[in-house]
């Protein structure tokens, strides 16, 4: 919806991570929840062993497919070191800025160009190791992304894979009926919503070996961010425009949630998978 609602909302759940949202406050807020998750114990937990399991080495080729606003490309080309490279895809202009100004305010030797998971712009066998960090549930055809970052590696190169399955999605002080309605609507707004089940599958499929330690983290959002927590407000607004719930629920599920954060006994969770997968 374009309008303001009574959850607080000023866009869709549609709108959120795609190439074409340049809308100021809808960029912000991809911002926001990229640096939120950022901050996250659970993210580095996840992140340090995929680089562990991965055994990136300096001097490698490292690319960073959707790369957001650059994280995790600045770090890889830390890692690969001055005779290596990391290079982040990313084909929202907004975001690729963002991370472009945050490389060189760093002095990180990461670079940036525009591409999609789909069409990676880069030769056949040329890259050592592929970090992709919740894309695939963006994606409807993740397999073509899987296939994508297959052909850039080189025999002996490794795709690092985190992603989400949000029907672990769980949430404290919501009515449970209402709680269910809004997680429904959020997974009929996300294109890949159990993007972490299918990776394995997808991968044998574009002839990579998966590694079978498969690493995991409970992301638990922290209640500063729970008090106002715009992936609630946007679900329970698109369960209205469902018309599983009524606005009044959704006004309560946001209020109740956000009262229990400011006590600091809310809790909030989704789970989210690490796949290393390998080229022959």
């Amino acid at each position: 919806m374009s309008e303001r609602g009574d959850t607080g909302t000023s866009y869709s759940l549609r709108q959120a991570f795609k190439p074409e949202t340049v809308d100021d406050d809808a960029v912000a807020k991809m911002v926001a929840i990229l640096d939120a998750q950022d901050a996250m114990a659970s993210t580095e937990r996840l992140r340090a062993w995929a680089l562990g399991a991965a055994g990136l080495r300096a001097g490698e080729r490292c690319v960073d497919v959707g790369s957001g606003t650059g994280t995790m490309s600045r770090r890889l080309a830390g890692l690969a070191g001055p005779d290596g490279s990391g290079v982040g895809i990313e084909p929202n202009g907004m975001l690729r800025a963002v991370a472009e100004q945050r490389a060189a305010a760093e002095g990180s030797t990461a670079t940036f160009c525009q591409g999609l998971a789909t069409e990676i712009p880069l030769p056949d066998a040329c890259v050592d190791l592929v970090w992709c960090e919740r894309v695939l549930q963006h994606l409807a055809d993740a397999q073509a992304a899987v296939n994508e970052m297959a052909r850039v590696l080189q025999p002996g190169g490794r795709l690092v894979v985190i992603d989400s399955d949000h029907e672990s999605r769980v949430n404290s002080d919501i009515d449970p009926v209402v709680d269910r309605a809004i997680t429904v609507a959020f997974l009929g707004q996300v294109a890949n919503p159990t993007a972490a089940r299918h990776v394995p599958r997808q991968a044998i499929t574009a002839g990579l070996s998966v590694d079978p330690a498969i690493g995991s983290s409970a992301v638990v959002f922290p209640q500063d961010l729970l008090v106002d927590f715009p992936l609630l407000a946007l679900a329970a607004e698109q369960a209205v425009a469902d018309g599983t719930i009524t606005r009044a629920q959704a006004a309560e599920a946001v209020r109740s949630q956000s009262e229990a954060a400011r006590h600091g006994w809310a809790f909030s969770a989704v789970t989210v998978f690490g796949f290393v997968c390998r080229k022959p």
